[in-house]
């Protein structure tokens, strides 16, 4: 903030001054330097009104700033024709941009690769906030985050509430570890470590799907994977650990208490899928969740 010039007994205001957020009052105007001064308190009493926002400006002329200050009976202060009140503001750097960005990526590769440079390419430049405001959130725009040429939304957040949201795009280079198929590999059969190579590509060849970590040995291709081809998460199934027919049995979970009986399962299912048991007792139809061979889990 500027400070007013002190002039013997005379305040000067200035010209352009940073206000803080909230109701501002002609006090605002002239710095800790004249806070001694006996007009201070009356000025005080002087309102103009809310601070402008963050980065933003808001003119008062200098005719109405003395007739408000004459009708408070302040003496000895002087007024320019112009004021110009300038929202206190933090700014966000491009660099903080490109940082977020960064950990971003880093975090959702993990361990199976390493981002080399991420630049600047469009929308990537400073803007102003409120005090005390931060980016709290990194997404990408699109499924691919990994791509050459990617597009992200930054939230910035202040105090828990939202600020903005941004959307730069930037340039990505790196490079990644994937599971590539050595040998054709059929649908439904279980794959094997002699079925794939690890091979280190380009980010940008790489499909999202190939990228994280994901088990491959002992699940069963969902499709016909050619040789070659590069290994994604949609590539495989958990392989089933209730079967059709199978004789099964079915938990019943209700707060703290567990009740078993014996089933049928109706289809085949790995863990965590759902599926659908016939009680032997009963004879009723039930949907439940697999959670371990020969074991499914209902509710009420």
């Amino acid at each position: 903030m500027m400070t007013a010039l002190v002039l013997a007994a005379l305040v000067v205001l200035p010209t352009r001054i940073e206000v803080a957020e909230g109701k501002i009052t002609a006090a605002d105007l002239i710095g800790e330097s004249a806070v001694t001064l006996g007009d201070v308190q009356r000025m005080r009493e002087v309102g103009l009104g809310q601070a402008p926002a963050a980065g933003q400006m808001r003119r008062i002329g200098g005719p109405y700033l003395r007739r408000l200050l004459r009708a408070a009976k302040v003496q000895g202060v002087r007024v320019p024709a112009q004021i110009e009140l300038v929202g206190r503001a933090d700014v966000v750097t491009a660099e903080q941009q490109l940082q977020a960005v960064t950990r971003y990526l880093k975090k959702r590769l993990g361990n199976n690769g390493q981002i080399n440079t991420v630049r600047a390419f469009q929308n990537v430049t400073e803007f102003k906030v409120p005090p005390g405001s931060r980016i709290t959130s990194v997404l990408p725009v699109s499924q691919n985050p990994f791509t050459a040429r990617s597009a992200f939304k930054l939230e910035i957040r202040r105090r828990g509430q939202l600020v903005m949201r941004r959307y730069p795009q930037v340039t990505i280079q790196g490079k990644a570890q994937v599971r590539v198929a050595s040998q054709t590999i059929s649908a439904r059969r279980e794959i094997t470590a002699s079925d794939f190579t690890l091979e280190t590509m380009e980010l940008s060849r790489v499909p999202a799907g190939a990228l994280g970590r994901f088990q491959v040995s002992g699940m069963l291709a969902s499709r016909r994977i050619a040789t070659g081809r590069v290994v994604t998460r949609n590539d495989v199934k958990a392989p089933p650990v209730v079967h059709r027919g199978q004789r099964v049995r079915i938990e019943l979970r209700q707060d703290s208490v567990s009740v078993s009986t014996a089933g049928e399962a109706l289809a085949d299912a790995a863990v965590g899928q759902r599926v659908s048991v016939r009680n032997l007792s009963s004879g009723r139809r039930l949907q439940g969740w697999v959670r371990g061979p020969g074991l499914v889990e209902v509710t009420p």
